[in-house]
């Protein structure tokens, strides 16, 4: 009797370990993003995003990251480097290392250096939407600007996914 007992454990315990690696091969199927070919656009706070114009700085918190901001093209700027703020119209903003490369988005409260947010903003409501969920890629950095593609999704119905070239504002 014990041993039919302890035989029983083991295949269960077999069993649930081959379930659990199974699936978790199984959810593994490639990135969490799926970067399109246009100018990014997408939904914040269920209005329309249309990337017209950014910016790119040194960030005031760490040195080796650039602070970015995309602006809506519902504004038009005289020169976008002197713009302080973030207007009528809705914007996305995030920090990202100062060097070409892929960045995953994800959300943790343990401090570590890997946790990456983009923040979709909607002024009407000043609501600030934590996008988590996708990634930002930098394609290349130059003395005057930066291009890259973002595919970030936030709650239900508040994403935006494609290209955007921003200029590097000088202090």
């Amino acid at each position: 009797m014990k041993n039919l007992l302890k035989n029983t454990f083991q295949l269960l315990f077999s069993i649930s370990l081959l379930t659990s690696i199974s699936c978790s091969s199984d959810e593994d199927d490639g990135p969490s993003y799926d970067f399109v070919n246009q100018n990014a656009q997408g939904t914040i706070d269920g209005i329309s995003f249309n990337f017209g114009e950014g910016t790119a700085e040194e960030s005031l918190i760490d040195a080796s990251e650039l602070s970015i901001k995309l602006y809506d093209n519902s504004e038009d700027f005289t020169d976008v480097c002197d713009f302080l703020g973030f207007g009528d119209f809705v914007s996305v903003f995030f920090s990202i290392p100062n060097a070409v490369g892929i960045y995953e988005l994800n959300f943790n409260l343990d401090g570590s250096e890997d946790a990456r947010t983009v923040t979709l903003f909607n002024p009407a409501e000043t609501l600030n939407i934590i996008a988590t969920e996708g990634a930002v890629e930098i394609l290349s950095i130059s003395d005057t600007e930066v291009t890259g593609r973002l595919d970030v999704r936030a709650l239900e119905g508040n994403a935006v996914n494609g290209n955007f070239t921003v200029v590097i504002c000088q202090e």
